[in-house]
């Protein structure tokens, strides 16, 4: 590049001399300095001095990091405050008191004054050609120094040092709220999410604390944004904690904090705390929704709490809340487990009642719960009952393989016979898909029958694929 006359800036130099002095120590940094010297006019020189001496004291090249400081303000790149500020607590680190005093005399001596809008630019540069770890480090340095910062910057950094080092993050944080200033909404989102991914549960609530008495809250939104976090990361008593704060500020907690605690609390088996929960939501005069009831129907169903669970879907028609496709199949696989088909076949009812849209897709499900249990007759029943705009060319082929893979070559016949006659405008399409999932079949025998039956009713032609295809799979 030099060689090219191609002008350097600050960020590309810089990063380049850091990576330079860490690999190959300050003598190579300094020539490469000397022959960029009448060539960067673009460059920042106190930074890249700050970014020498860094990188060297990372490396834990102290010696050569403190050399750095005289060596490069006498070429006239001269290092701010913040540089020797880093050297001084590199040699403070290593228990060397003397040297730590006499970079502390040459900083008030010999150093300048950091520019903010020098930084601002460079560290705004680097996360944008996404030097995410080079700007965390840089930054580190101006916090850790207490020099000053932009906020805009700091929530810039927050939101993309989260993913690669979130305690840095938190402290990047924690430096603008001890200087008076809240993060915003999106950047406090998005370091939630990385504390709950790293299982840093204690440190949230730490800082939410923090965030707490210094006045963050402002609204109910505010402090939803807490509890569903603290739930998310299994901290229950602390957002519940949460939760009566914000009953203390006269504020109504919304659906939306309710539900976060009560999933907290359903994903933590803490079932008598969430029904207590449940009647609490109702004292303060706060109306479950449907999240609400799917939240407790799954969490029943899951612990076959099957008097529940029923209680609560019959209690949600009474309160004029239609169910989703959530709560049909959470309440049918459970009634399908405990082989109260009756039961379930009254509330797939109830569901194409309701929309035969969401009814086709429950009745896939249906069809493997049906099937899981050995109940075949049922489910071809079933399926056979349904109107022909809730029957799904899905729930035919899920039918259908399940047959088969249990050796019911007979019934899946006969269903085959019932589909050609009743859902023909879908029969070539169910056939298809069919033969595409036999391949995984788990019965040779019962393959090999039923595709003998297709190609002598000629509905399939050709079958020598299909049975190299078969062979090949239990070879």
């Amino acid at each position: 590049m030099i060689a090219r006359a191609v002008e350097l800036d600050t960020v590309g130099f810089a990063v380049f001399v850091k990576n330079v002095g860490r690999m190959y120590g300050l003598a190579e940094v300094l020539r490469l300095v000397q022959t960029v010297h009448h060539r960067g006019d673009r460059v920042d020189r106190s930074v890249v001095a700050l970014m020498v001496a860094d990188g060297l004291c990372r490396e834990g090249r102290i010696e050569d990091a403190s050399h750095s400081l005289e060596e490069m303000r006498l070429r006239g790149w001269k290092p701010d405050f913040v540089a020797y500020r880093v050297v001084s607590e590199a040699f403070k680190a290593a228990g060397r008191v003397e040297e730590e005093g006499r970079i502390l005399k040459q900083k008030r001596k010999l150093g300048v004054a950091p520019r903010k809008e020098d930084y601002r630019e460079f560290v705004l540069a680097l996360l944008s050609r996404r030097q995410i770890g080079e700007a965390k480090e840089i930054a580190e340095a101006i916090v850790l120094g207490d020099f000053p910062i932009d906020d805009d910057v700091l929530n810039e950094l927050i939101c993309s040092v989260s993913d690669i080092d979130v305690d840095a993050a938190l402290m990047f944080c924690k430096f603008m709220v001890g200087k008076e200033t809240f993060p915003s909404s999106a950047m406090l989102i998005r370091l939630c999410e990385s504390l709950c991914k790293n299982g840093k549960g204690d440190d949230m609530w730490e800082f939410f604390r923090v965030l707490l008495d210094k006045g963050y809250c402002r609204n109910v939104r505010d402090y939803h944004l807490m509890v569903s976090f603290l739930g998310k990361a299994g901290k229950v008593r602390e957002a519940y904690d949460v939760l009566k704060e914000v009953k203390k500020k006269r504020l109504e907690p919304d659906i939306s904090s309710y539900n976060s605690l009560m999933e907290a609390l359903c994903r933590n088996n803490l079932l008598r705390p969430a029904k207590k929960l449940w009647d609490e939501m109702f004292t303060s005069g706060c109306s479950p929704n449907l999240q609400t009831y799917n939240i407790l129907i799954t969490k029943f169903a899951e612990i076959n709490e099957s008097e529940q669970a029923q209680q609560l879907f019959d209690r949600m028609f009474q309160k004029g809340v239609s169910p989703d496709g959530t709560t049909y199949t959470s309440v049918i696989n459970m009634l399908c487990q405990e082989k109260k088909y009756e039961q379930s076949v009254e509330i797939f009812t109830k569901c194409v009642m309701q929309d035969p849209e969401l009814a086709s897709s429950v009745l896939t499900v249906f069809m493997l719960a049906l099937c899981k249990q050995g109940n075949y007759k049922g489910a071809l029943g079933v399926i056979s009952c349904a109107p022909s705009n809730v029957q799904s060319v899905n729930s035919h082929v899920i039918l259908l393989k399940c047959l088969t893979d249990v050796g019911e070559v007979d019934l899946a016949i006969e269903h085959i016979k019932s589909i050609r006659g009743n859902f023909s405008s879908c029969f070539q399409i169910v056939i298809n898909e069919l033969m595409a999932s036999l391949s995984t079949s788990a019965s040779l025998q019962s393959v090999t029958r039923l595709i003998s039956y297709l190609n002598s009713q000629g509905i399939i032609h050709d079958v020598g694929p299909w049975m190299e295809l078969i062979a090949d799979g239990y070879a």
